[in-house]
């Protein structure tokens, strides 16, 4: 049984490490692209690009040839001749006219050239330590290339002229009768310190886009109204398609192993309630194309770029691509559209009107789980922070961090609170299972003893250590609670530290751990963990010399140790705190603590009484003299101790056996009493 409990305990931190190497090692991601000949996936339509109705979508039913100006014929009934479109003239196009709207935690710009959102820059000074310097959005100035030798170089201005002028929120129409022109310009106006509109107009179409931001929920909601118009007795079919933009540069894939998690942007969508992340290298290799979706975006391990349609009853369609750097676009440069269903327009039909809620900001729990509220319906948005299994564990340890954060500023002194926190909750079970392994220890020669007399007769064996275990009241499984206990809050807090946005680029010690997000770049932490639980392993009381002993005592620092290099700096501290304490209540144990210095005090007493009978010339010969007769007298009575020889070997124990009726040795006089086998006396 006591093996048993040690191998329980070897494979719960197997199972922990093994967990844990597989969420770094495998992050989720889309299924690969189906093989050749397979039927179960539907043909991808082509994406739609700004300003140039798509063939690969459903056409119009009489669809006409594009002008080249960015218009289309209508179509009309045979009875109803069809009027011909008025070409838009390319002309130069104004100097851009940016809107501003600047809050205390972001700045947020929207272009003329686009009507639509150009920049959203996070204002916290944190994030000038990232890459992307807060900001949200593809950035001329901030994209580079990874050369030959990896050293960043800017993209080349051509691929940079070719870039849209939105970064999100750029709307026109896919495979329809009308669409808005590449270079057109939009007309803008700041209605109120958080809302803005922007209004385009033709001979065909009159669009307005309102834009309202949440800045306190890092949300901007975007109302679009599209009004047609089509002469009399005839029809335009038309397709909205909101395009939102993202970039990559695949190199930077690479730097996985370097930090916990890699610090790149990948293609995110919510299907089917589950959130589907896909790296631009698998985008490269596949482009996307849903059929249903709930929102769609961009995601990094802290930080959500993502788009929620408000539909009721419609299928809204996402078409996601990566650019190969061939195209004239930088590598890496992805492209996701959504594409409304279809609406036939005619005469004096009204404007359509569709509603799109923009989440751009950290991935803070709370942040998130707030969205839909303001939002006014269900986004999706909260369910990218995936606390696994143990979200019942991690939700909680999650808001007391914030709660201690409020009160000490600094989110590495919250986690050693959080530990000390955890450490008390679970202190009670945590004595108990010290206590029994104390008393475990302590009756290790009796179990060594046991096993030489049983040695093969397993169950007999087993069978007698568990009366054993009884006498004493010991628990031999309690010696894996600790572990047991502390698995599932490593688990949560890993998930919680490799999701939480609130401790993104935050430093615990300047200078040393700047992101507690990230791993100990001086791989201090993982060096002091491996001597510190090779201090605690050597603390507790060994219940037997073996293999499975001599993996707790060393293997279990050096795989800890081990995986520290690859844990978020934040779950290095927790541990090596939660082992500090665990070391001094070791030590309290071993000093201080009553209950296991009683125990052991009786232990010993016991097995002192053992060894002392033991050791008695009766005891070597299986049985003694009673006390208060003669040696040798006509009345001596050999009594065999049975307590004695309850944990000798067989041969040790076979030995009295047979010296019940020997003679008593009387210095070479025989005995008066005759020594003879006793009656057994008859019952009347």
């Amino acid at each position: 049984m006591q093996d048993q409990g040690k191998r329980l305990l070897i494979a719960v931190a197997l199972a922990l490490g093994v967990m844990l190497v597989w969420n770094l090692v495998f992050p989720k991601d889309e299924p690969p692209p189906p093989a050749a000949g397979s039927q179960v996936a539907p043909p991808k339509p082509a994406t739609p690009q700004v300003g140039v109705p798509v063939a690969g979508l459903p056409a119009p039913p009489s669809p006409a040839s594009a002008t080249g100006s960015g218009t289309s014929a209508v179509t009309a009934p045979p009875s109803v001749p069809a009027p011909a479109a008025k070409p838009v003239e390319e002309l130069p196009r104004p100097p851009e006219v940016p809107i501003t709207l600047a809050f205390d935690n972001l700045v947020a710009t929207f272009s003329s050239y686009c009507g639509g959102l150009s920049s959203w820059r996070l204002t916290d000074k944190h994030y000038a330590k990232d890459a992307t310097q807060g900001q949200l959005l593809p950035e001329r100035s901030l994209m580079t290339l990874a050369d030959p030798d990896g050293r960043p170089v800017p993209v080349p201005a051509a691929q940079l002229a070719n870039l849209p002028d939105c970064g999100a929120f750029d709307v026109n129409f896919a495979s329809s009768a009308f669409v808005v022109p590449r270079r057109a310009v939009w007309t803008g106006e700041q209605t109120s310190r958080t809302e803005v509109r922007y209004r385009y107009t033709s001979d065909q179409l009159d669009i307005v886009k309102t834009f309202t931001v949440v800045p306190e929920k890092f949300l901007v909601r975007m109302t679009i109204s599209v009004d047609v118009h089509v002469p009399e007795g005839a029809e335009a079919r038309q397709q909205l398609a909101v395009s939102v933009y993202g970039f990559q540069d695949p190199a930077g894939l690479k730097s996985g192993w370097a930090q916990a998690a890699p610090r790149t942007w990948a293609s995110s969508t919510m299907r089917d309630g589950t959130v589907v992340q896909t790296e631009v290298s698998g985008v490269l290799e596949w482009p996307r194309f849903e059929r249903v979706i709930q929102w769609t975006g961009f995601e990094h391990p802290y930080l959500l770029v993502g788009y929620a349609p408000h539909v009721q009853g419609e299928l809204v369609e996402k078409h996601t691509t990566a650019s190969k750097g061939d195209d004239g676009l930088p590598h890496g440069f992805m492209q996701t559209h959504m594409v409304f269903p279809a609406k036939t327009f005619r005469h004096g039909d009204p404007a359509m009107t569709r509603e799109i809620v923009g989440y751009l900001g950290p991935k803070n729990y709370d942040n998130l789980d707030q969205v839909d509220a303001a939002a006014g319906f269900t986004t999706g948005f909260g369910k990218v922070v995936d606390l696994g299994w143990f979200a019942f564990i991690g939700r909680p340890l999650l808001w007391m961090l914030q709660k201690f954060h409020e009160v000490v500023g600094n989110w590495g002194i919250a986690i050693i609170l959080l530990t000390f926190l955890v450490k008390a909750l679970t202190l009670y079970w945590t004595t108990k299972s010290m206590r029994s392994m104390k008393a475990m220890a302590a009756l290790a020669p009796q179990m060594k003893a046991l096993q030489a007399k049983y040695g093969d007769d397993k169950q007999r064996q087993q069978a007698e250590t568990m009366a054993l275990y009884k006498q004493h009241g010991v628990n031999p499984v309690a010696g894996c609670l600790p572990i047991l206990l502390q698995m599932p809050i490593w688990l949560a807090l890993y998930r919680m530290l490799s999701n939480a946005g609130e401790l993104y680029q935050q430093a615990f010690i300047p200078g040393w751990i700047n992101d507690l997000t990230a791993t100990d770049p001086a791989h201090v932490l993982p060096v002091i963990i491996v001597v510190t639980m090779f201090v605690q392993a050597r603390l507790q009381p060994a219940a037997a010399d073996s293999t499975q002993q001599k993996f707790l005592q060393y293997g279990m620092p050096l795989m800890f140790g081990a995986m520290s290099f690859v844990f978020p700096a934040g779950l290095s501290l927790y541990i090596f705190t939660n082992t500090v304490l665990s070391a001094l209540h070791s030590i309290y144990m071993n000093k201080f603590d009553k209950k296991s210095l009683d125990i052991a005090a009786q232990l010993k007493k016991s097995q002192e009484a053992a060894a002392a009978a033991l050791a008695t010339p009766a005891a070597r010969t299986g049985g003694s003299v009673k006390a208060g007769t003669t040696n040798g007298g006509p009345k001596a009575k050999r009594v065999i101790d049975t307590k004695a020889t309850d944990v000798l070997p067989d041969d040790q124990a076979d030995d009295g056996a047979d010296t019940d009726d020997a003679p008593a040795d009387t210095g070479g006089t025989p005995s008066s009493a005759r020594n003879r086998p006793r009656r057994k006396k008859r019952r009347r």
